[in-house]
């Protein structure tokens, strides 16, 4: 029995069936063998949510820590990484009661809630801090799961890291801080500032300044994070600006302070339910309203890309891989992205159906017998035809 095969063994299987399996003497020295893709046992069943598995493993003294070989960015993740990423709470709660390093980092320097925040799960984000896991982590590019949390898009997660005191100030190689991540700066100088936010970002963003993140902070190029973002949302700089102003005040509204709420916000609400002065407040609400509609008003990214075209201007190619960006920038002429189909595999389809019906002719495969096919082909019609009048001239002569 190979490594392979105990894993198999786990999966699915009976108490009965485990206990066989442990009483092998070679047992352990199986646990201790990766699989054919780098990973070790230990691994496989945590990232297929058998906590039981992985608590039995433990049990015989397999290493908690044990380092995945498997080749990429999961090089030197350990159990408590592949739980993470399952999503699997029991798996992380196990390991934390055999000592498992919760905080031990991978080949990257990414440690188990880095990969949870990184893939949005939640429970395991969760999870993992109630565990005692490290909520400042930094991987060696000075990012914390936090910086994931906000450049993703991910409120709920954003909203539990910074309930939870998770660290604001960041130690990023351009003196970046979280509002530059969270309205994608960088992704927006890549692209010469054509760039139209994702409306998640914006909730955020108020999220951040709410919680001591400085708007007007500068980064090593001199940038304030609203550099690009202000060519479509000109009224962002200075709604951010007024409720860090009053983020103190802001706190005590009697509903949760996010953008939607600032947004559909009166004066008289503000003055009465947060003690904001009348002044700062109707400006706030005045401002508010415009950057809604600046908003709705901002051109999705297919028109600008198309007016560029238009232009002959050139264009700069735009990181797909980057989680924010939107899904018609992947194919601007192909793609359906309302459909929920993938862009990138719907050119991928179309490009192919263009060679084969150019090999062909012009014309698709179809059935020989099939009616269309034989309104394109004359031959195959007549073909037909004699093959059948010969048939049942020679059936009809048997009878």
């Amino acid at each position: 029995m190979d490594s392979l095969e105990l894993v198999c063994n786990f999966v699915g299987s009976s108490a009965a069936e485990i206990e066989k399996v442990v009483e092998d003497k070679s047992f352990l020295n199986l646990c201790n063998r990766p699989l054919p893709n780098g990973q070790y046992p230990i691994h496989a069943l945590a990232s297929r949510h058998n906590a039981k598995g992985v608590e039995l493993l433990l049990q015989v003294g397999v290493d908690a820590n044990q380092a995945s070989e498997e080749p990429g960015n999961r090089l030197g993740f350990t159990a408590a990484h592949y739980a993470a990423i399952a999503n699997c709470v029991h798996a992380l709660e196990v390991l934390k009661r055999y000592n498992a390093d919760l905080d031990r980092p991978a080949a990257d320097q990414w440690t188990p809630l880095h990969a949870a925040t990184f893939r949005g799960r939640s429970a395991a984000v969760r999870a993992l801090v109630e565990l005692g896991a490290n909520i400042d982590c930094a991987t060696s590019e000075g990012h914390t799961p936090l910086v994931f949390a906000v450049n993703l898009g991910r409120i709920k997660d954003a909203r539990y890291l910074l309930q939870n005191n998770a660290m604001v100030q960041l130690n990023d190689a351009h003196h970046d801080n979280l509002l530059h991540y969270t309205l994608h700066y960088r992704l927006a100088q890549a692209v010469n500032g054509d760039y139209k936010l994702p409306d998640s970002q914006l909730d955020i963003a108020v999220l951040l300044v709410l919680n001591g993140v400085r708007p007007d902070e500068q980064n090593d190029e001199g940038d304030t994070p609203t550099r690009y973002v202000a060519a479509t949302l000109p009224s962002l700089p200075k709604a951010l600006d007024l409720i860090f102003a009053n983020a103190d005040k802001l706190h005590f509204m009697p509903t949760e302070c996010n953008y939607l709420t600032l947004v559909a916000a009166t004066t008289s609400f503000l003055v009465d339910k947060t003690g904001v002065a009348a002044g700062q407040a109707q400006t706030l609400v005045d401002i508010m309203a415009a950057l809604e509609k600046e908003r709705k008003a901002s051109r999705p990214m297919r028109t600008v890309a198309a007016d560029r075209v238009t232009d002959a201007a050139a264009s700069p190619s735009l990181p797909a891989s980057h989680p924010a960006v939107p899904a018609e920038v992947l194919d601007l002429p192909g793609g359906k992205p309302n459909s929920k189909q993938c862009p990138s595999l719907a050119r991928a389809a179309k490009v192919q159906a263009n060679e084969h019906a150019a090999e062909n002719g012009g014309k698709c495969p179809h059935c020989p017998f099939a009616f269309l096919m034989m309104r394109c082909d004359k031959g195959t019609l007549l073909l037909v035809g004699t093959a059948f009048l010969l048939g049942y001239f020679c059936g009809h002569k048997a009878r």
